[in-house]
């Protein structure tokens, strides 16, 4: 399996995924279709060629090109039925054959890629993230986490690649709070908004172990950066001995081949 990030951040997400018989799937659509269309040629990917698309939630970062892409593509878009009435805005009688509705503990399969859904807590309708399985690694999407719940340590735990979020620092806010609205602020850091960085080592430090890749994602732009990220993350790991290999996802800027 390999992947990499098109995008991710707080305004745009979208993740590739490739199978080791070549299957290829994108997680969330949060750029247009011509940028997507011309960061995966760069990679020479062909777009046509894109297998399938899972949705995490309907919020425009990870939803923008959806409409666009529904139309010019042929696969499959794996969907909750809330997602799908919140981003769409029809029911599901109204619905083209694409959508697949999904739920939390589904299982699918895309071709050898099978994928497992797990329900997440964010402030969404039905928000939900992915494991993709293909007999020889295991990867997830698990950014947009209010809070990491027991079901989710779990599942990180088994993981080989992880794109796990670090959204913004308690630091940072402590010191900008006053030039954000407090609504925004008691959003972002509710239990049904982002991780901060406190919260994303908590978690790292009781699932990680030495043999996987960790890609810091989601990572705010107003509330964080990048080297401070990365610099707390790796510190704390080190902290119990824990030497994953740590990588960060940037906005409007695709990340290596993982």
């Amino acid at each position: 399996m390999r992947s990499f990030a098109l995008s991710s951040g707080s305004s745009a997400n979208c993740f590739y995924i490739e199978s080791n018989l070549g299957v290829k799937v994108l997680v969330d659509l949060g750029l247009s279709y011509s940028k997507t269309e011309e960061i995966l040629s760069e990679r020479g990917i062909d777009i046509q060629e894109i297998n399938a698309i899972c949705i995490t939630h309907e919020h425009s970062d990870h939803i923008i090109g959806l409409k666009t892409f529904a139309s010019r593509l042929n696969c499959p878009i794996y969907i909750s039925k809330g997602t799908f009435e919140e981003a769409s805005g029809m029911s599901l009688n109204e619905k083209s054959d694409k959508f697949k509705i999904i739920k939390n503990h589904s299982n699918f399969n895309v071709e050898d890629l099978k994928v497992f859904v797990v329900g997440k807590p964010h402030d969404a309708k039905e928000a939900v993230s992915f494991v993709f399985d293909d007999t020889d690694k295991k990867l997830g999407v698990f950014t947009d986490l209010g809070h990491v719940t027991n079901e989710i340590k779990h599942v990180l735990k088994t993981l080989d690649v992880v794109y796990f979020e670090a959204n913004y620092c308690e630091e940072y806010v402590g010191k900008i709070k006053d030039s954000f609205n407090s609504i925004y602020l008691n959003r972002l850091m509710s239990n049904v908004g982002h991780l901060g960085l406190h919260q994303t080592c908590e978690a790292l430090i009781e699932t990680a172990n030495n043999t996987q890749k960790i890609i810091l994602s989601h990572i705010s732009e107003n509330t964080n950066s990048y080297e401070n990220t990365y610099r707390k993350v790796s510190e704390a790991l080190r902290e119990v001995s824990l030497f994953p290999q740590l990588v960060v996802s940037f906005q409007g800027e695709p990340t290596d081949w993982m």
